[in-house]
């Protein structure tokens, strides 16, 4: 399915991708656009330096195998600065590569291949701990991170902080399909509860984006997940 683009959202991040496969590249950088971030990209290890040398990022997403060099050189350098959260994506899925990853800074580690929700999904808790965008906007909602707050037309409702994360998801990456599964690994992490949660995350989300004077914002797709369009 084609994606379905989006406008950008208040706040955007700025994320760089390492990456020398030129096709995953433009892919990233495309998805992340649509995504409503200001994405840039870079081949080697030195072009990488040299983006990082002149502008701010508020994310990294790092392939390890560079044809200049081990991309856990940059990770370490990143990681000094402070200057940015940092997700490696690699190939190397054995565990003493995602050890060393995880020892030189990285937040998160994502083997290839992947979804590009999963990827999105990651992305948003890398940035949702980095504290930008805390104002996300779609027609009259608005959503405020820092109060855990939606407000429509004057409005203002507060939410239990996990049903505020996932409307903010399915609200930021809107066009997006996440399946049940994306879901939970935003919200728990590894720790996903072995329950319906997020079917009563939704049902909840909905009755109450209705008293908003808001309908249908949560859509179902058939055998695939919950979309906002």
């Amino acid at each position: 399915m084609a994606p379905i683009p989006t406008a950008p959202v208040q706040g955007a991040a700025r994320i760089l991708v390492v990456e020398d496969d030129l096709q995953l590249a433009r892919l990233l950088d495309e998805q992340l656009r649509l995504a409503g971030h200001a994405a840039m990209a870079a081949a080697t290890l030195a072009e990488a330096r040299a983006l990082l040398a002149a502008g701010r990022y508020d994310l990294v997403l790092l392939d390890l195998n560079l044809p200049d060099g081990d991309g856990l050189e940059l990770a370490s350098e990143v990681v000094e600065s402070g200057t940015a959260q940092l997700l490696m994506l690699t190939a190397r899925s054995d565990v003493a590569s995602r050890v060393a990853g995880l020892y030189a800074g990285a937040s998160d580690y994502l083997t290839k291949p992947f979804s590009v929700p999963e990827l999105l999904a990651r992305v948003h808790v890398r940035l949702r701990e980095r504290g930008v965008q805390a104002v996300v906007s779609y027609g009259d909602l608005q959503l405020d991170r820092r109060l855990l707050s939606c407000t429509v037309r004057g409005e203002t409702l507060h939410l239990p902080e996990r049903e505020f994360e996932l409307l903010r998801l399915l609200v930021q990456y809107r066009g997006r399909v996440f399946t049940k599964e994306d879901l939970e690994r935003s919200l728990y992490g590894a720790d996903v509860p072995d329950s319906n949660t997020i079917e009563v995350f939704v049902y909840n989300l909905r009755r109450k984006l209705k008293g908003l004077g808001l309908e249908a914002v949560i859509r179902t797709v058939r055998n695939r997940g919950y979309v906002v369009v």
